[in-house]
């Protein structure tokens, strides 16, 4: 099985009305990237909510949704999310999900896709709202879990960017993995190595020369029943044996799949987390990538 076979079972987008997918949000904002940058030349569209008045300006989380989600079935949560975290808040949208299927260039779901997008996100980030990697936190949610590492190695390989931190909310070991919790190992074995392998792509970020870790929050619910917490937990394992001195892991105990405490189980351990990861002060990115900061 190839990746764009393995891409019709790891994204399924939502099926929604043809009349809800045409109430689009006044908090949805379009964008396109110059062609010649990575993930370039296609309009997105994504959700954007600036940190209430008085608050971190500066401190942004780029969000990655989970499967069977979108933009327009998210956006309650966000909002909820920007007031109780007190930080910006871009919301990613996936090929092939919500309003994409508008969008010439971003209809087909694919892995090469979901890659554009995200490195598009990060640079709308930089390049329209000013805002430096340092001060930028990644937060994946159980599909979004993948790009999220992806994106933070891509950033450093590519412009030498040092994003402030990465949480990971419900994370998985690898797609396989997940594969073989339900239909055993043979069965897995049907789903390439390479996709979306979490823990292949952790090895990297960690063992990457000539750059300081990126610090990384993983969260797990232990009533989780669709990823179980060993992912999370083997995760954070593999982390702290390769040295990373900056990981922890935050598992409440009466957390499922979907069902969280904002307060409790997201917003306590964020906070603080990204008060800590995130520089107290704009600094800027290296002198090599200073360039790319403007379109």
């Amino acid at each position: 099985m190839g990746l764009s076979l393995a891409a019709s079972f790891v994204f399924l987008p939502p099926e929604l009305p043809d009349q809800q997918r045409a109430q689009a949000s006044k908090n949805i904002v379009w964008d396109q990237r110059p062609a010649k940058l990575p993930g370039g030349g296609v309009a997105r569209p994504f959700l954007w909510f600036s940190a209430p008045e008085g608050a971190r300006s500066k401190r942004t989380v780029i969000f990655f949704h989970g499967n069977a989600e979108d933009l327009q079935l998210i956006e309650a949560d966000i909002v909820q999310f920007t007031q109780a975290m007190k930080c910006n808040v871009l919301a990613v949208e996936y090929p092939g999900y919500g309003l994409c299927l508008k969008s010439k260039g971003c209809e087909e779901v694919s892995f090469g896709g979901v890659d554009d997008v995200a490195i598009h996100a990060l640079l709308f980030c930089c390049q329209v709202k000013g805002i430096y990697p340092s001060q930028i936190v990644l937060h994946g949610r159980s599909l979004g879990s993948a790009p999220v590492l992806t994106l933070a190695k891509r950033a450093f390989d590519m412009f030498q960017w040092e994003i402030g931190g990465i949480i990971l909310q419900c994370p998985f070991i690898s797609v396989r993995q997940v594969a073989a919790d339900y239909v055993g190992l043979a069965g897995s074995l049907l789903v390439p190595a390479d996709c979306y392998n979490n823990m292949e792509t952790m090895r990297r970020l960690c063992q990457s020369p000539g750059r300081s870790p990126v610090p990384i929050l993983i969260l797990h619910g232990q009533l989780d029943k669709v990823i179980k917490p060993y992912h999370g937990r083997t995760l954070l394992k593999q982390a702290q044996d390769l040295g990373h001195p900056c990981i922890e892991g935050h598992f409440p105990a009466n957390a499922t799949h979907n069902h969280w405490s904002l307060r409790e189980d997201l917003v306590k351990p964020m906070d603080l987390f990204i008060e800590l990861s995130t520089s107290p002060t704009l600094l800027g990115p290296s002198s090599s990538a200073a360039s790319i900061l403007t379109p």
